[in-house]
């Protein structure tokens, strides 16, 4: 009976260890690693963090791939000078759509430095891309529009070379629109071009063109080639009027000045302010201090090349082919309060036909004085 017991007490024991064994077989190991017996619940965690980093890793690298793909392709066509800006300007609408800020910034900077002439780009292409760029960009392509609308300068068979393409009225407001440019987004992606453009344009408004050397008269002159039409005061003097503040506006009435004083004959002191202009415009100002634009001459170390046939060395503007060195010498502003000195002759001047000019910085081009002095 004893034995029968113990028989019976050992086959419950067998059956309630192998039912515990049983029970607990699916959570012993459960998310625990069967050879080791540790925990993987973490480790899978881990493991499929792993992964998805390395995904998430492996898309950024074939989006870098692509986005280095696509700078590439891009950059190719820039340094190819014999690439069709409108090809350019196709593979920015395509591209732009997923383009990052920096790429945005990439493909605009290249498409303003393509080419020799800035105005033989249609800007108008880009129409459908303007939502994803900056203010600064959509601001230049509007001034652009104006530009191919009624170009400021154009290529003349008869001379040619790029010839002034306005009244003077209109090429100082011109010239104050792109100014206004660069005082609202300075050190942007379309400063370079737009002061490149105003000095271009600022500099034909004062000095009409006019190049001794190259044997180039004065677009506004008078009866002879040596002489300025003095109806061309009247314009200059409405402008600055109008402009008061503007950094043309301050350029133009030293000019005023000298025009009365020199009787509007071109001699050495005008030859020497027009030299004198591209450091009087200083539009590197707008542009981290640097300024790549020169007008018909050199640069050497830090000086810069100035106005017509004119170099600058040091403080010093040497001109052109009179060689007459000027140093800092400023116009000389005696006996000149501008209208209020203005010579008898140009009383003649058909003023009553004449609009205002623009009103400041909200003047535009459609703004303009209509008047005798329409080379």
């Amino acid at each position: 009976m004893k034995t029968k017991k113990m028989m019976l007490a050992a086959m419950a024991l067998t059956c309630a260890l192998s039912l515990a064994a049983c029970g607990n077989k699916n959570k012993t190991n459960e998310n625990k690693d069967p050879l080791t017996g540790e925990d993987m619940s973490q480790t899978d965690e881990s493991s499929s963090a792993d992964s998805n980093g390395e995904n998430d890793n492996n898309n950024n690298s074939n989006n870098n791939n692509n986005s280095s793909a696509n700078a590439n392709e891009f950059d190719k066509m820039i340094n190819d000078k014999n690439t069709d800006p409108n090809n350019i300007i196709s593979y920015i609408n395509t591209n732009i759509v997923k383009a990052g800020a920096d790429d945005v910034k990439h493909f605009f900077s290249g498409l303003l430095g393509f080419g020799d002439d800035i105005r033989n780009i249609d800007f108008t292409k880009l129409e459908d891309s303007r939502k994803y760029m900056s203010e600064d960009m959509v601001a230049f392509m509007d001034l652009m529009k104006l530009e191919g609308e009624t170009p400021s300068m154009k290529m003349s068979d008869k001379e040619n070379r790029r010839v002034i393409n306005m009244t003077l009225s209109e090429m100082l407001e011109r010239a104050l629109l792109f100014e206004n440019h660069l005082k609202k987004y300075p050190n942007d992606v379309s400063t370079e071009a737009a002061a490149k453009l105003y000095e271009e344009i600022a500099t034909n408004a004062i000095s009409g063109g006019y190049d001794k050397a190259q044997g180039i008269a004065h677009y506004y002159k008078g009866d002879s080639d040596d002489t300025i039409n003095k109806e061309a005061l009247e314009y200059y003097q409405k402008f600055v009027n109008a402009n008061e503040g503007s950094n043309l506006a301050g350029i133009i009435k030293e000019y005023i000045d000298l025009l009365q004083t020199n009787q509007f004959k071109i001699n050495d002191s005008m030859e020497s302010f027009y030299a004198s202009l591209h450091d009087k415009l200083n539009v590197a100002k707008w542009n981290n201090g640097t300024n790549n634009s020169n007008t018909n001459g050199t640069t050497t170390g830090n000086t810069n090349t100035n106005g017509t046939n004119g170099t600058t060395t040091g403080n010093k503007n040497t001109n052109g082919a009179n060689g007459t060195t000027t140093g800092n010498t400023n116009t000389n502003n005696s006996n000149t309060n501008g209208t209020n000195n203005k010579n008898t002759n140009n009383s003649n001047a058909n003023s009553t036909n004449n609009s205002t000019a623009g009103n400041g910085a909200n003047s535009s081009s459609g703004t303009v004085i209509q008047g005798t002095v329409t080379r």
